[in-house]
């Protein structure tokens, strides 16, 4: 609250629907490296923004594969990833025309999801050892730069693992 009493509410943040339950605050995208865990691209965005805008972003176009879930799949991309010389691995999600999957994407789904494992990781780390649950400051700026500072504790902290094996 302010000295008049009055709400004090980020102007960068916005609403959005999780799990039926409306949130306000922002949303973290985050790349991280399937072999090492190593993070390598973070963005912060309002809570509205859908995860597929975002996606290209983390892309930084090295990558022998690219692991998403579903929220992540668009024709488009898809092309891209392939004109690339990317493997896509992104998962997919029945549609209105085919609200239920065909077996074999079921199965690639599954695989896709034991590989995706390394990402809930790292987000799990974030919450629980870094205390990333919520975001501490009122900019879009601000809150940006405590995730990439976040994602740096992360790396150092990975990296003392991965030079000890």
């Amino acid at each position: 609250l302010t000295e008049g009493g009055e709400a004090r509410i980020d102007p960068d943040a916005a609403f959005t629907k999780k799990n039926g339950k409306t949130v306000y605050g922002y949303k973290a995208h985050v790349a991280v490296d399937r072999g090492s865990g190593l993070i390598r691209r973070a963005r912060l965005t309002p809570a509205n923004v859908n995860d597929t805008q975002e996606a290209d972003a983390l892309i930084m176009g090295d990558e022998r594969a690219i692991y998403a879930d579903m929220a992540y799949a668009t024709h488009a991309r898809r092309a891209a990833l392939k004109a690339h010389g990317i493997r896509d691995r992104i998962m997919h999600r029945p549609n209105k025309h085919h609200p239920e999957l065909p077996r074999w994407q079921q199965r690639r789904n599954l695989l896709i999801s034991a590989a995706r494992a390394a990402i809930e990781r790292t987000f799990g780390t974030l919450k629980r050892g870094y205390g990333y649950r919520q975001v501490r400051y009122f900019s879009l700026l601000a809150n940006a730069v405590e995730l990439q500072l976040k994602c740096f504790a992360f790396n150092l902290r990975r990296l003392a693992v991965l030079a000890a094996t």
